[in-house]
């Protein structure tokens, strides 16, 4: 969400509008305090004292901002969207809701957040003048409680990754993203383990942040499989060392159990790296497997490395044709598309509420 905001309001500023960002003044993971304004690349950050927790905090500060904007944009389903959309005919303004997943990220209480879901939030969208569904699965999610809802999928720095030159580096698998639980790199460790028994050469690298503390658990399960040299973690990498780790890399792998769209793949295929994901809704919105990538179950670790074995032993002609579809699809995703996609969308409910 980090990134597709920042991306967004880069956008913005190169087309002549102006964006600030209001978030909270502490970093979830941490709990590390921020500072209360900050300017980054050219953006202002407005960063609100809060009370609650990563589940659900409480930020009324965020009406005093209002009467300096034309419209709100909100990005994820929080106390945000609860405030700005039941409080609509106090405040008045227009707000567009991105979704980026809702909550349903993990299965943390399922019934409790479902239930939560279907009224707290169906009321609040009620007040909201536009949904922007970042995913097809978002769309389908979203439709029985938003009325007014538009799909535009989340957009990446495509010319950032597509002009990579590609380094191919013997039998490298990279991971890009945080380590959490709904990421599942512990299947990717198990698949290593599988994997090592017919392709004892290939080298797993994980870069991201250790998100939830699982970092030592993960060496732990490393150690007793014996794979400790097969994997490695980078922890979080400057954008230049993540890309060559990308250019080095044979295969994107990621076993995610939930994604709302699944960022970081889609930026490796923009890389021209040829992904092997695991078989999910939302990779099976851009990945065909055989085409421009492969699809797999990563719950059953030898039905993952199999799939990771047959694609390291496709000859270097193959793998670049199948890394040349997945850059294709990729481009669809250009965030200069998308950033347009999103201006129109906020023309239109800007029209509708000079109507009214």
């Amino acid at each position: 969400m980090e990134t597709y905001v920042s991306s967004l309001c880069r956008e913005l500023k190169e087309r002549g509008h102006r964006s600030d960002v209001a978030t909270l003044g502490y970093l979830f993971k941490s709990r590390k305090p921020l500072p209360p304004y900050q300017n980054v690349a050219g953006i202002d950050v407005i960063r609100l004292p809060s009370l609650g927790t990563a589940r659900y905090f409480v930020a009324p500060r965020l009406l005093q901002l209002l009467p300096r904007y034309d419209l709100i944009h909100v990005h994820g389903v929080d106390f945000f969207i609860d405030l700005l959309g039941s409080g609509r005919r106090f405040h008045g303004k227009p707000v567009v809701l991105s979704t980026h997943g809702g909550f349903f990220h993990t299965a943390w209480f399922p019934s409790l957040k479902r239930a939560y879901f279907h009224t707290v939030t169906r009321m609040a969208l009620h007040g909201v003048d536009r949904v922007i569904a970042s995913s097809p699965r978002d769309e389908a999610m979203f439709a029985p409680v938003a009325p007014r809802l538009t799909l535009v999928a989340n957009g990446i720095d495509f010319s950032g990754f597509a002009g990579l030159e590609k380094r191919i580096d013997g039998e490298k698998l990279l991971f890009i993203g945080r380590i959490s639980k709904n990421k599942r790199v512990d299947r990717l460790i198990e698949m290593m383990a599988a994997l090592g028994q017919t392709r004892p050469q290939a080298r797993l690298t994980v870069v991201g942040p250790d998100w939830e503390g699982l970092r030592g658990g993960l060496e732990a399960r490393m150690a007793a499989l014996g794979i400790e040299d097969s994997v490695t973690f980078t922890g979080e990498l400057p954008h230049g060392q993540m890309l060559d780790r990308l250019s080095q890399a044979r295969l994107f792998v990621s076993a995610a159990e939930n994604e709302a769209f699944g960022l970081s793949a889609m930026e490796a295929m923009a890389s021209g790296t040829v992904p092997v994901l695991n078989d999910i809704e939302a990779f099976r919105g851009f990945v065909h497997s055989g085409e421009n990538g492969f699809l797999t179950d990563f719950s059953t670790p030898a039905t993952a490395a199999a799939a990771v074995a047959a694609a390291l032993e496709l000859p270097d002609g193959r793998l670049a044709k199948i890394g040349a579809r997945a850059q294709a699809t990729a481009s669809r995703y250009d965030w200069g598309r998308v950033a347009e996609d999103i201006i129109e969308v906020y023309r239109q409910v800007l029209a509708d509420h000079e109507d009214s």
